[in-house]
């Protein structure tokens, strides 16, 4: 039994990639821009049509359709803060969610006349087992039994490990991570330092972008349908992850985002004993509740700090 939960949790891995990809892309955007970012699934959702059309138009491997993909994403976040929030920045909180809900509806109209009738599209994953002749899963002997793990899954962890252990630690040793850490403060205040924050947020929007359509491309590669509103889910518990590890800090969040999917998988692992069969349907009901009990005993989230003002 053991062995089958420890298989459960390895299967939420290609999840929690996702989910923390989205979830560092969200806080980035956040922290810099003072809002939540709306439009962040719709982007990842177009730059992974590009990647799709790269893999099965012009036969492009994914491993090298997924730059295009990315590119794609950057640009339009560059072009999402200059032309738009640069504008808007002096517009409240609730105003600028509004915005990247109109961006929202402007992308999910432009993928149909783009890419056609927007349909399911299949994905081929980091690693594809047609052309490799071999099995998509590694079996661990571990206990008497053997824990299962996609190579997908695997190659997922390891690319995220990566970018967000890079993006760490640019965010604490790199002229662009002080700059991010001084707009978070107080933006105002930055620029009296000497910080050009307008590089500052355009960077961080691009990046966002980036991540999220690198986060589409692992969760396709998964076996999910690409289409225009397949990375919903996703972004909203990348949001989820963001209140429940506290938005006041970088780590917070990442660590909301490795704690629901894996809570949620491990929720579902109660249908394998006796009585609990339909319990899987309520999964995640039921870590959204014991979400809300935590948010309630701490507003400010797992790993948040009370922000005190002075008058």
């Amino acid at each position: 039994m053991f062995v089958s939960f420890l298989s459960t949790i390895c299967a939420s891995l290609l999840v929690v990639c996702v989910t923390v990809m989205c979830t560092f892309a969200v806080t980035l955007i956040f922290k810099t821009s003072t809002t939540t970012n709306f439009a962040e699934g719709s982007l990842a959702a177009l730059g992974c049509y590009v990647t799709a059309t790269c893999l099965n138009k012009y036969n492009i491997p994914v491993y090298i359709g997924v730059f295009p993909g990315i590119a794609v994403g950057v640009v339009l976040g560059l072009l999402i803060d200059v032309a738009i929030f640069r504008r808007g920045r002096n517009v409240n909180a609730v105003g600028k969610q509004i915005i990247t809900m109109g961006i929202v509806s402007i992308i999910f109209g432009a993928i149909p006349l783009i890419f056609g009738t927007p349909e399911s599209i299949p994905f081929e994953p980091f690693y594809n087992t047609k052309k490799a002749g071999t099995s998509a899963n590694f079996l661990i002997p571990f206990m008497g039994g053997k824990i299962v793990l996609t190579k997908h899954g695997l190659i997922c962890v390891i690319i995220t490990v990566i970018v967000i252990g890079v993006l760490f630690l640019l965010l604490k040793h790199s002229k662009w991570g002080l700059g991010v850490r001084c707009a978070a403060s107080n933006e105002y205040t930055a620029e009296l330092m000497g910080i050009n924050t307008h590089v500052i947020t355009a960077m961080s929007w691009a990046i966002a972008a980036g991540l999220g359509v690198l986060g589409a491309v692992m969760y396709a590669g998964g076996g999910v349908m690409i289409s225009t509103s397949f990375m919903v889910t996703p972004m909203v518990n990348a949001f989820l992850a963001g209140i429940l590890g506290g938005f006041s800090t970088f780590y917070g969040p990442v660590i909301g985002a490795i704690i629901i999917p894996i809570a949620a998988n491990a929720v579902g692992f109660l249908a394998n004993f006796p009585g609990m069969s339909s319990i899987s349907r309520w999964n995640m009901v039921i870590v959204y509740a014991a979400m809300l009990v935590v948010i309630l005993i701490k507003p400010s989230g797992l790993f948040g700090k009370k922000i005190v003002k002075k008058v």
